[in-house]
């Protein structure tokens, strides 16, 4: 016969039941990750190049039904944030590499350049770089973690030994920490929406967004910068003194 203690249990397990069949029947839809996609991080100036090549290519396929020289098109940032600057003077190099014809002065087409930072508050794992597997310790020294779902299949050439391959991958992921450090150090709380607008007084042309991880001390080179009021100017108080 079962003692008082061996029942509790028991009873929890059907307590537990009990409530998970319950919430079952909440009408309140689960909440569910969107599918896996990557989104780049934007590091460096050559980043912003790259943005700006894909932009111009865009830009050249959208007009390029326009008689050559008939509409010129006239740049502008929506702020002179470091960003904007830069990635003003990337896109008129590269759309002057591919014929579109450029303004110096506001013209009939406008191709206007805009940058938002977004900033996320929610506690996660954003900020916690990507690891390799090879989990590094200190200076020349590692620790394989997970060594065998990762490496355990990895061969170089068919009918290379799997030792082989083990050695092989551990290698080149040591050469690669050795050489590129945390790599695109996984994803952060702070991101970067970059638009462009080609339009005309009263209807848009075309446009693009795009989307990047920008590392949290990065965020004043997409913000305007602020000027910095200049310090009053020292008033001088008389006092009057009676006779």
């Amino acid at each position: 016969m079962p003692t008082p203690s061996s029942r509790v249990p028991a009873l929890a397990t059907l307590l537990a039941v009990a409530v998970l069949a319950g919430c079952s029947t909440l009408d309140v839809p689960r909440a569910d990750n969107y599918p896996a996609t990557g989104q780049k991080k934007a590091r460096a100036v050559h980043h912003w190049d790259v943005l700006a090549e894909d932009v111009a290519v865009r830009i050249a396929q959208k007009i390029a039904d326009w008689p050559a020289g008939e509409h010129p098109i006239h740049i502008t940032g929506a702020d002179d944030s470091s960003f904007n600057q830069g990635f003003l003077k990337l896109l008129r190099v590269r759309l002057l590499d591919k014929g579109v014809t450029l303004s110096t002065v506001p013209t009939a087409v406008e191709l206007e350049i805009q940058t938002q930072v977004v900033q996320h508050q929610a506690a996660g794992p954003r900020n916690l770089p990507v690891p390799l597997p090879l989990t590094m310790l200190g200076a020349g020294v590692g620790v394989w973690r997970d060594w065998e779902t990762h490496y355990a299949n990895r061969s170089l050439l068919p009918g290379v030994s799997t030792a082989i391959g083990l050695g092989a991958g551990l290698a080149l992921d040591m050469a690669r920490m050795h050489t590129q450090g945390l790599a695109a150090g996984g994803p952060t709380h702070t991101e970067v929406l970059v638009t462009t607008a080609l339009k005309t007084s009263d209807r848009y042309l075309a446009g693009s967004a795009d989307m990047y991880y920008i590392e949290r001390a990065d965020t004043a080179l997409y913000q305007p910068e602020r000027l910095v009021p200049p310090p009053p100017t020292p008033v001088k108080q008389w006092k009057v003194v009676a006779p």
